[in-house]
This record gives C-alpha cells, structure tokens and sequence, in this order.
C-alpha cells in the first residue's frame, strides 16, 4: 500500500475544537517471543497501517505510527496476510479522554504463511438472550466449533447476544474456546441501552474490538462495517454512517479492483438504505462477497454495479435458528427450524486464489444435509409415503435464482421442477401442530412463526401411475456458488 493522504481528519480537526483530539502514538512490531509486549531487540514493523475506524496513518521505518483520536475511539491495526495478531483476545485499544488514559499503545504481531486455500466459517446470530440459551449455545454449535480443526478463521455475524451485553463474557470464553482466529461483527441486539445512543456499543467494543476494521487473510481483503445506526433509546436503521464510508473510501483507494474483498456485516446489504454510496465505492471491484445475518434465513443476492461488476451476497441464517424455540432433543437442544426451512446451520465458505465455493452446515448435521425434502401431504405429517397427488417439495438451503435442480426417480428423468415461493411444509406442520396442541412438549418453547414464505423451494410432480412399493429418487443441485452436490432417497407409494 502507498502512503494514504488523510483528508477526512483535517477536515474533521478543523470543525472541532482542539480538545477533541489527542495524539496517539506507539509501535507495531514483531513479537519473536510471543510474549505481547514489545522487547529491546524486538524490531518494528514498517508499512502498516493503524486506523481509528475512521482514519488512517501508516508505520514509518521503525515500525512507529502517531494518530489523531477522539474519546471513545478504538485504535488497531490493519493487518497484512503474512501477520496475525500475538493476542486475538486484545488486537485493538479503547482511547478514553481522561486523567489516566494511555496515550501510547503498542501492536505485537507475529508471522503466519500464507496459503491459496483456506477455508472460513460465517456464523449468524447466536442470539443468546439468558443462561440457558447460552448453554443451549455452548452445547451444539459452538461445541461442534471447537471440536473441529479444519478452518482457518470464523466470522459471527452480530446479534451474539439477545440486548443482554452481561452474556458477552461467557459467550466469547466459548467463542474461543480454540486457537483458531475468530472474529465478530456488532448486530442491533449488540447494543448496551444503559449507556447512551452514541455508546451503546460500548460493551461490545470491550469484550469483541472495534464495530469498523479490516484485515489481511491470505490475500483476501476482509473487511467488517457496521450497519446498525441507532434511532432513539431502541430503534435502528440500516444505514452506514459517513465515517464508515470515508473508513471504506480510503481502504479501497489502497487496493487493485481485481482484490478479493469479503465485507461482513449484520444487516444484509439490499436492506440498507445506502447501499448505493457503497456500490459506487465498489463499482469497479470485480470479486466481492457480502456476508450478513440478521434475518433468521437463508438467501443469496448478485447486485449488479453500473459497471458490469456481481457483488454477491450470502446471508448465513442464524445458528440460534428461530430464536431457540421449537421442540427440545434428548439433550436439551431446541429444533428451532428457520422460517424458510433451514435448519439451524452456518456456512462454510471455501476460498482458492482469490475465488470460493460455499456450503451450508447444519449444526449436528452430515455436511451432506443440504435439503430436506417433503414428500407427504402438503399439511399432513412428515412421511415418505408419496402424496395423493404425486407432488414433492424440495427444500435447497443455498437456493437461489442461479440454483438448478433436477431429479432422477428410477432412472426416469423427465420430471420438471417448479421454483416456488410458499411456506415450507415442514413449518406448515410445526405451525398446525403447535396450532393444535400436538407440539411441543412444556419443557419447550412454541416457535413464533408467522407465514413467510421459502425463497429456496422446489416443487415437483412425479408420474402418474407409479407402481406401489418402493421408489428411489435421486437429487441433483448445481449452482455457480455451491459444491456440487446430490442425495438419494426412498420413498413409498402406497
């Protein structure tokens, strides 16, 4: 990166008195010992850039920076893909105005390669709201997390907690409950509502950093925003404030339009107001993803940018799923099913030289589990007896207009398949069980579903004249984003 001419803060410097800024300064070097502080003869490091989410200022040849801040905000560093953090649990200060407040901070970074694979995890909404939530939590996907060792970084994206901050501490002692880095991302739910408007992310910034920052992953740009702008005591909006347009502004002014950029934030773009200030800013990048959480669903967008350019965004669902509610397993557990079918999951997102593939994994569930299909009566029970009228509804939890699905039944394959928009119908029988007092049990929480329909259903009519017994049915899921992929299943018509 060349060095960055930083307009905003003289212009921000000039507008407020000089008592609203300080200067702030220290090093970023190479902590050969990995003991977090900065040793005699431990070197800085050059060219790297230090932000306060707002601004930035780059390390001269000995690894010094100094930096302008204002009171409240957080100061890190940007850091380049061959770096990482020495402590991933305090990458980034907290400037606070006041008698005892540091004004020198230092960055201890230590070397990682580099790889042209590597794999990432995008997590939506834990949501976690009381104890047993968080326990609910802890035993099934951030278990499963920590018990494995085949990704190389995890992304949450926002609404960690359910506006109860005092969560975040038990939370996060899960979250990283592994050395693999993690990373997180500020949701509505995220907000502090005892601290004031423009502090309501205070509690978020102790326990997770900064709510705006970017780094280095193998040669991928990653960058978070946040998207939530407070309205009053407790409302938002989806709105990107000017600071984090310039922050954006200036990091992409640093980069080719052939970079690789995966920007993370909770509200899905297409839901923010000003999404266009921010397709101008990228109009010219050719490889970019949004991640996002939010809805409690699972979708896919392409955005096309004046230019000709795709921005595709995924948005990963939730892994609390429909609020921690549904029918409790043997271990305590609720299904708690999205109201678009999916079951509770994240998503895998798996990156080769600059480009990716990605595919969803249900919490508990094979990596093989990506559709459910219904085969019964649209709002009779779940069966594998084929229905009257021959009809099947598939389920693609990473459907998207770009999604293609055939189906093979006994070798037979000229069965034509309808994208359709329609509840899914296992939510239509949890809605009519609960409806009818069938389900759940009273250790369990009745899933609030409203009648929103599945933006990723198939629906099939198989042949007429099938004879009764036994029948195989073979899917087939092609998509430009998905692994490949196809299950078999049996059925009986009866």
């Amino acid at each position: 990166m060349k060095q960055l001419t930083v307009l905003v803060i003289l212009f921000l410097f000039q507008s407020l008195s000089a008592q609203d800024w300080q200067q702030v300064d220290g090093k970023v070097f190479l902590d050969t010992n990995n003991n977090k502080v900065m040793d005699a003869n431990e070197k800085g490091i050059r060219n790297i850039w230090v932000s306060n989410g707002d601004t930035f200022v780059q390390t001269d040849k000995s690894g010094a920076y100094s930096i302008l801040v204002r009171s409240g905000q957080t100061i890190f560093p940007i850091i380049p893909s061959k770096y990482h953090y020495t402590d991933q649990n305090k990458w980034w200060y907290t400037f606070l105005d006041n008698a005892d407040s540091e004004t020198s901070f230092n960055f201890g970074l230590v070397k990682q390669q580099t790889k042209d694979q590597f794999k990432l995890l995008a997590v939506g909404d834990i949501q976690v709201g009381d104890t047993t939530e968080t326990l609910q939590a802890g035993n099934s996907v951030l278990r499963e997390l920590v018990n494995r060792d085949d990704y190389d970084l995890s992304i949450y994206l926002g609404d960690l907690v359910n506006d109860v901050p005092s969560l975040f501490h038990p939370l996060k002692a899960m979250m990283r409950g592994n050395n693999i880095p993690m990373w997180a991302v500020y949701g509505n739910h995220d907000r502090d509502f005892s601290a004031g408007m423009e502090e309501q992310p205070s509690a978020y910034n102790q326990h997770f950093g900064p709510d705006t920052y970017a780094f280095f992953k193998n040669d991928v740009l990653f960058i978070a925003l946040n998207s939530i702008y407070p309205v009053g005591k407790f409302g938002y909006k989806g709105i990107y404030s000017q600071q984090q347009l310039g922050f954006l502004k200036n990091l992409l002014a640093e980069v080719k339009n052939d970079q690789p950029i995966v920007i993370a934030q909770h509200i899905p773009f297409v839901g923010m107001e000003n999404k266009n200030e921010v397709i101008q800013l990228l109009d010219s990048f050719k490889k970019v993803l949004f991640l996002s959480g939010h809805t409690h669903t699972v979708f896919q967008n392409n955005i096309t940018t004046p230019s000709g350019n795709i921005i595709h965004e995924l948005t990963a669902g939730a892994v609390s799923g429909h609020w921690w509610t549904g029918q409790q397993n043997w271990e305590g557990i609720p299904l708690s099913l999205m109201h678009c079918g999916t079951p509770r999951g994240y998503f895998e997102v798996n990156f080769k030289k600059g480009d990716y593939t990605i595919n969803y994994k249900g919490v508990g569930l094979p990596k093989t589990k990506q559709s459910s299909v219904w085969l019964g009566d649209y709002n009779g029970e779940p069966t594998s007896f084929l229905s009257k009228d021959n009809s099947i509804y598939i389920n693609v939890f990473v459907g998207s207009d770009s999604t293609s699905v055939s189906v093979d039944m006994n070798g037979f394959t000229d069965i034509k398949l309808e994208k359709v928009k329609e509840i899914d119908p296992y939510v239509a029988y949890i809605k009519r069980s609960q409806k009818e007092g069938n389900a759940p049990d009273g250790l369990s929480k009745k899933s609030p579903y409203l009648r929103k329909k599945s933006d990723h259903l198939w629906k099939a009519q198989l042949p007429i004249g099938l004879k009764p017994g036994i029948h195989r049915l073979r899917i087939k899921v092609k998509d430009p984003k998905i692994e490949q992929f196809e299950e078999i299943i049996w059925f009986w018509k009866k």
